[in-house]
């Protein structure tokens, strides 16, 4: 993540977009961000996998290596956009994987096929950038890290157990704390 470029002022401006959409939620700062919660406050339904028993590709995606390979994808009809989304993950996972497609909802990134002619994934990187940057970023604001790393050196949990509280993976709440500074800024507050 760290050597990914990305246009001036973007990871700026997604704090405030978290920060934003857990105002118009009533979410804390402090507090992690369901991504569900969110799909519904965006009025983007999420249908899973596992609904769609007609679907061909639902046995190669739920299967063998197709299980690691698709997570999620953002569909649109019209201009409504909807999450396809691999519910043979773990829950962790899904967090991720909505709050990815969700970033992509939020920023306006253009609808694009999610497999090329031979079938493979087919990505845009510099819009798989943003939506990697901001998805964690939604899941774990800029104070939810802090207050993440305060709860971890106070001793009243671990990464696993606010993994586990949060609904999101270790990676993705020690991810948010590294780019907050959230070590070096907690000894500047210290001191």
């Amino acid at each position: 993540m760290a050597n990914k470029k990305f246009r001036y002022g973007f990871k700026a401006e997604a704090s405030r977009f978290a920060a934003e959409l857990r105002a118009e939620m009533g979410v804390d700062l402090n507090a992690p961000l369901c991504p569900w919660k969110l799909a519904e406050h965006l009025c983007v339904p999420i249908i899973n996998l596992s609904q769609l028993p007609d679907c061909k590709e639902r046995q190669y995606l739920n299967a063998g290596t197709g299980r690691d390979e698709f997570s999620a994808t953002v569909c649109y009809d019209g201009i409504k956009a909807f999450v396809i989304n691999n519910d043979a993950h773990p829950m962790k996972r899904q967090a991720s994987n909505l709050a990815h497609e969700l970033a992509h909802v939020l920023m306006g990134h253009p609808p694009t096929a999610p497999f090329d002619e031979t079938g493979k994934r087919d990505f845009i990187a510099e819009i798989e950038n943003e939506a990697e940057w901001l998805g964690p970023t939604l899941l774990v604001s800029d104070q939810a890290a802090m207050h993440a790393y305060q709860l971890l050196q106070c001793g009243h949990h671990t990464l696993a157990s606010l993994s586990d509280e949060w609904n999101v993976t270790k990676d993705v709440i020690q991810m948010r704390m590294n780019v907050v500074g959230a070590s070096k800024r907690f000894r500047n507050r210290a001191a």
